[in-house]
This record gives C-alpha cells, structure tokens and sequence, in this order.
C-alpha cells in the first residue's frame, strides 16, 4: 500500500511540475514576441531561464530540507540527461541539423563551462560560495557574447530567430496535442503554484525512496531527480524533432545546460557549499566531461545523426548503471 501511494503521488508531482512548467512558459509567449526583434539576447537567456526553472526549485527545496547532495545530484543529473536522453533519443528520430555558429559560439563555450565547473569541485573535493560567485559570474562574458552577436544580425535574421524563438516556446507547452495555448498573469501564477507544489511532493517522494531503498540521496538525484523535471524538455524535443524543428533541440539542451551548470549549480554553492564525494569524482564528473564531448565531436561534422544519439543513449544508460552499481557497493 505505501508503494502503491508512493507511487500515485510520484506520478502526481512530475504531472504537477510539467503542467506548472507548461502554464509558466505559455504566459511568457508574448514576452519573446515584444523583446524578440529588439533584444533577442535577452528572449534566449529567457527561454534558458525558463528551462531550468524545474531543477532550480526542486534543488532549492532539497537544500531547506538540509539535503543539499539531493539537490545537487538532480542538478548535474539533469545535464546529463540533456545530452543523453533528450538529444540522443531526439536525433534517434530525426538528424539534427547545427549551425556553424551553435558550435562555436554555444557549444564550445559548454565543453569550457564544462571542464571549468569540474576542475574547480575535484580541485580540493569542495564546492565553496567563492565557487559558486565564480560560476554565476561567468555567464556574464556568455550573455554579452549572445549580445554582441545578436546585435549585429539583420532585421530580418532578428525576426527568423524571434520566430524560432517563439516557436520553442510554443513546442514546450504543447507536448499535449489538446493543449491549447494561455497567456495571461494569472496562468503565470498558476504555473508558479503548480510548480513548487509538485515540486515539494517530489522531493519529499525522492527522499522517501531513498530511505526505503537505503540509497544515498545523491545517487536519487542523479537519477530519479534529474529525469522527473526533464519530462517536459523531453517531450518538446520530441515534438520538434518530429515537426522538423530539430536545431530548436540542439540550441534550447546546451542553453539550458549552460544556465544550470553556471547560475543553477553557482545559487547552490552559494546557499550551501558542500563537499565532493569519491563516487562523484570518479564516476559522475568523468561522465559529465565525456558526453559533453561526444554532443561535441558529433556536432563538428553540422549533424547529430541518428549513430550519434545511440551512443548518447547508450552512454547515458551506461552512466546511470554504473551510479547504482557502484554507490550502492560502495565504491570502484
């Protein structure tokens, strides 16, 4: 009976953070359509924004339980799952066409946030508030890049990529095919409302699971707590892979990926600075580096195709063996 509602409950919370995701990105439509065409810089770094929301509230509830590790492991979780599960199983379905410039200015900018954010956790096994300043600080150099660069784009190319723009929006409320689009403050707050709430009865589901199944609440969040709040991108990605708007899957992974890991994972270190456990530093963090660059190598040829999104599936699920494997024996 307790699994049965354990699991009622779990079902309960990722239906309540997708629709609050889905009510909080439909009322902000309209904002991409006024900033758009004047400061497109400003609508990405919305949508990368509105990505994460999911991740940034539920690590930011973990941590007031006084269980930051929960928080962090559904934070770097959720990168992983960006690249292995929502690419991978998006290029399965459909190649992924890359602009050039995704590659040099986004992509490479990520392999760089990459590298940096785990030289400076395994450097002394600790994530300090200095750390956490030094993350959040440099998404400033990447937002000023995306804005020296969208400036200079013709009105035209600033209405195609406000259209785009738009239409991931769009593509993140409509994962349901009778979904029907709302605008409007009081759906904004709905949305918030159903958020948080879903995202409190799903901490508390994760830490439930870890103490009936005696695993550490790291290792939850890496996996249960990343996938939960991927479903909405996930189900995106997969409608704008099908309706042949893959670059949208691309662009929003590694945006959303950049935020988390510099403001999302910055916020954490700053609330409460923690220290880097073995598993993380031999399993979890080589991990992060090594799809990171396999999104990369992929990407350098101007296609995910469909061999590429195997090998991020399979690596993702590689990964995720390995966590359960390992941490519950305890080590390597």
């Amino acid at each position: 009976m307790m699994l049965l509602l354990m699991i009622v409950f779990f079902v309960l919370s990722v239906y309540m953070i997708m629709k609050g995701s889905d009510w909080i990105t439909d009322s902000s439509i309209h904002v991409a359509h006024r900033i758009g065409t004047s400061n497109l810089a400003v609508g990405l770094i919305v949508i990368s924004f509105l990505l994460s929301i999911p991740e940034i509230v539920i690590a930011t509830s973990a941590i007031l339980k006084g269980h930051p590790a929960l928080g962090f492991g559904t934070v770097i979780g959720s990168v992983i799952v960006n690249i292995g599960l929502i690419v991978g199983i998006s290029a399965l379905i459909r190649p992924l066409r890359v602009p050039r410039i995704m590659v040099t200015r986004d992509m490479i900018f990520m392999v760089v946030v990459s590298i940096v954010v785990v030289a400076m956790a395994l450097e002394d096994r600790n994530l300090s508030r200095g750390d956490g300043l030094v993350f959040i600080l440099l998404f400033i150099p990447y937002v000023i890049n995306v804005y020296e660069q969208e400036r200079n784009l013709t009105h035209e190319e600033k209405k195609l990529k406000t259209e785009k723009m738009t239409e991931a929006l769009e593509m993140h409320g409509k994962y349901d095919v009778n979904h029907k689009t709302r605008f409007g403050i009081k759906y904004f707050i709905a949305g918030v409302f159903l958020l948080i709430v879903g995202s409190e009865i799903f901490v508390r589901i994760m830490l439930e699971i870890a103490s009936l199944m005696q695993l550490s609440d790291l290792l939850v969040g890496i996996t249960i707590g990343a996938l939960g709040p991927s479903i909405p991108n996930l189900a995106a990605a997969l409608g704008a892979a099908r309706k042949g708007v893959e670059e949208l899957v691309v662009s929003e992974t590694i945006g959303s990926n950049i935020f988390t890991l510099l403001i999302t994972l910055g916020l954490i270190a700053l609330i409460n600075p923690m220290t880097i456990d073995d598993m993380t530093a031999s399993i979890t963090a080589p991990a992060l580096l090594i799809i990171t660059f396999i999104l990369l190598v992929a990407m350098l040829k101007g296609h995910v195709r469909r061999r590429d999104g195997l090998i991020l599936v399979l690596f993702y699920l590689a990964t995720v063996i390995a966590e359960f494997v390992f941490r519950r024996n305890g080590g390597i």
